[in-house]
């Protein structure tokens, strides 16, 4: 539950982003990464439930292939918002 809710606020929140189309209000002034941490903690929640080594193995997959993916991210919003998005990663942490 946890999880979904993390998801539906980060959600919420990325449907309001600023004048420039950045998303740093909401539950994006905690995490740059809102919708992922939830996704984490959805994923990481159905395995402990299930009792799984293979949802487990799963979740650390799921983990670095995301990881890889914000990297690719960051490097577009750092190219496209400039020192906005530069200052807002010296503020706001990558997950939490």
């Amino acid at each position: 539950m946890l999880g979904a809710g993390i998801l539906l606020a980060a959600t919420i929140s990325f449907a309001k982003p600023n004048e420039q189309g950045l998303n740093t209000t909401g539950s994006y002034r905690f995490s740059r990464n809102p919708m992922y941490v939830g996704y984490f903690v959805y994923f990481l929640g159905c395995a402990i439930l299930l009792g799984s080594f293979f949802y487990y193995g799963a979740l650390v997959l799921f983990q670095i292939a995301t990881h890889w993916v914000i990297l690719a991210e960051e490097r577009w919003c750092s190219a496209t918002f400039g020192e906005t998005y530069d200052e807002y990663q010296q503020q706001v942490k990558r997950y939490l």
